[in-house]
């Protein structure tokens, strides 16, 4: 069972077909074109690696999926959010009873255009209970139950859904998501 945003019915056939020119384009580039890890992600993946195996052992979440949304969510570690609360997903604070990180932030409400808000995000005491969170946090909630349908290694279909679900608010999420995949070859981190 497929992930359907019923606010924007077309939505899902768009993204597919951005995707599919993506990655046909993609589909071109040789190995020796292919870039080299960036140092600060290559270093975020050294160190972090054995969290993000660990969740998705636990989830079945697809350990590219974990990468590259902590990548993307806490700039590789380097992010306000991700030094001052160990938040490396940008998980909000909304039914959070522990302690939380308010920063200004940037979110898409029904446009392409980004607006600046104040927002609370979770703050963890460890870096590990982020990516622990992470796992609990998709497991748990209704709106992201059919993308464990996908499989543990279904990472494409994992992008699309988790934007459709509406767990980034920027319309290029999972666009975003796959490129960081494709570039930094998150995909062969099994």
């Amino acid at each position: 069972m497929r992930v359907v945003n019923r606010k924007f019915p077309g939505l899902q056939v768009a993204i597919t077909g951005v995707l599919a020119i993506a990655l046909f384009l993609q589909s071109f580039r040789t190995e020796k074109d292919s870039p080299s890890l960036p140092g600060a992600v290559e270093a975020y993946v050294s160190k972090y690696l054995y969290l993000a195996r660990m969740v998705h052992q636990e989830s079945d979440i697809p350990l590219a999926i974990i990468m590259a949304v902590a990548g993307l969510e806490s700039d590789w570690g380097r992010s306000e959010l991700a030094m001052y609360a160990n938040n490396h997903f940008g998980i909000k604070a909304k039914d959070w009873n522990n302690d939380i990180y308010c920063k200004t932030t940037q979110e898409y409400y029904d446009s392409f255009a980004a607006l600046e808000t104040e927002a609370c995000f979770r703050r963890y005491s460890l870096i590990r209970d982020s990516y622990v969170d992470f796992g609990t946090f998709l497991r748990n909630r209704r709106y992201y139950q059919e993308l464990f349908d996908y499989g543990s290694h279904d990472y494409r279909s994992w992008a699309i859904g988790l934007q459709e679900a509406n767990y980034g608010t920027d319309p290029y999420y999972a666009s975003k998501l796959l490129r960081i995949i494709h570039d930094y070859r998150l995909d062969r981190l099994e």
